[in-house]
């Protein structure tokens, strides 16, 4: 989500039957981080201590000391009385993309894209690096091209993002970056584990060799293409592995035709409990609630759930809606917007000012450095 900061503020001392948790010895942008890391904890904005400062009243004392590199979270409505030691930062729509790099330099200029009245927040909050390819039980369980029988985990332009040092780059502003994993018309796939043991090692293989080797925050499912038999608890019992071998690790999933898997449970785990957030992918097929309402009786809040919108050509005709329908989920309180598609430039860089603009107000994305010099002309 992007932020809005305000400077020199901090919650009123006189009420914090709001307070969450505090975290020492962190920067704003990690704490940005953390906020979205963490979407059940419901935090609509915290407090960053510049400088260590004490409040008078025993109800924030309690909570005390507040000490210099601090971040104080909340959630609900702020409060906000002056203090020249800290800065509010006040929760904003999610801004997520799906890209399958052309070059490590279109990844790197996503740090460029920020909310032009609430700097130094980035306008894009969540990276989806498309795609690692599940194609075989066989380590690596990742491979390149869609094929089993290659030496390399990845397409040549992934690999050379996920080794570029570039996902820090982002992280450092702020920016979570997942890899999303889909299905590659072999029997293998995200519905497709008939085993406990099967499932766990590939989900031992995912941390060892792809999250932790690569600083990644977690991984996003796209459960499409596997020509295997279908298990209904599947997805349930991978992400339950996932979760208890990656606690502090995301899941999220792209959304789509895949009612039946968020109705099955595995050993009374479910789907829905599960991920931390849900991209819905019917791009532009009808109003907000009849494409994401189901899943808020599954285990997922509105505040998890974002509409997709894509940059793919096939859609031209439909992005004349797209300003209406990011305003939509707004009014509707659902938690933003996702693009697909974003490597398709200029038109998606376009088409997600729309949708940032309308979600966070007229005016409100910005291009700063050197991509602004290629690419004034589209913006």
């Amino acid at each position: 989500m992007g932020w809005k900061k305000i400077e020199n503020m901090i919650q009123t001392s006189g009420d914090w039957s709001n307070f969450v948790r505090k975290i020492p010895n962190t920067t704003p942008e990690d704490a940005m981080r953390f906020v979205f890391a963490h979407p059940k904890e419901e935090i609509t904005f915290f407090f960053y201590v510049r400088n260590t400062v004490n409040l008078e009243t025993p109800l924030a004392n309690e909570h005390g000391p507040f000490e210099t590199g601090m971040a104080v979270f909340f959630k609900g409505q702020a409060a906000i009385t002056s203090s020249l030691q800290c800065d509010i930062y006040e929760k904003k729509p999610i801004a997520t993309i799906y890209i399958n790099p052309l070059s490590n330099q279109q990844f790197l200029d996503i740090k460029n894209y920020v909310l032009a009245k609430m700097t130094p927040s980035p306008a894009i909050d969540v990276v989806c690096i498309f795609a690692g390819n599940f194609v075989t039980d066989t380590r690596p369980m990742l491979r390149a091209h869609n094929n089993p029988h290659a030496t390399a985990q990845f397409n040549s332009n992934i690999q050379m993002v996920l080794d570029s040092g570039y996902i820090k780059q982002l992280q450092n502003q702020g920016i979570t970056v997942l890899l999303t994993i889909m299905a590659g018309h072999t029997q293998t796939g995200w519905s497709q584990f008939a085993d406990q043991s099967t499932a766990q090692s590939f989900v031992d293989y995912l941390k060892t060799e792809v999250v932790t080797l690569y600083g990644l925050d977690g991984i996003d499912i796209d459960d499409e293409y596997s020509i295997g038999t279908i298990h209904n608890d599947s997805l349930a019992m991978v992400t339950t592995l996932m979760k208890q071998a990656m606690p502090n690790k995301l899941i999220t999933k792209a959304l789509y035709d895949d009612h039946v898997y968020f109705n099955t449970d595995w050993n009374g785990h479910h789907l829905g409990l599960n991920l931390d957030y849900g991209w819905e992918m019917t791009y532009y097929d009808g109003d907000i609630n009849s494409r994401l309402h189901f899943y808020t009786g599954k285990g997922m809040s509105k505040s998890q759930l974002c509409i997709g919108f894509s940059a793919e050509d096939q859609f031209s005709k439909k992005w004349q809606y797209t300003s209406s329908q990011a305003s939509e989920v707004i009014r509707e309180k659902y938690g933003g917007g996702m693009m697909f598609n974003f490597e398709h430039q200029p038109r998606s860089i376009k088409l997600m000012k729309t949708v940032v603009n309308a979600m966070c107000g007229p005016g409100s994305w910005k291009t700063i450095g050197s991509i602004r010099r290629r690419r004034c002309s589209i913006l």
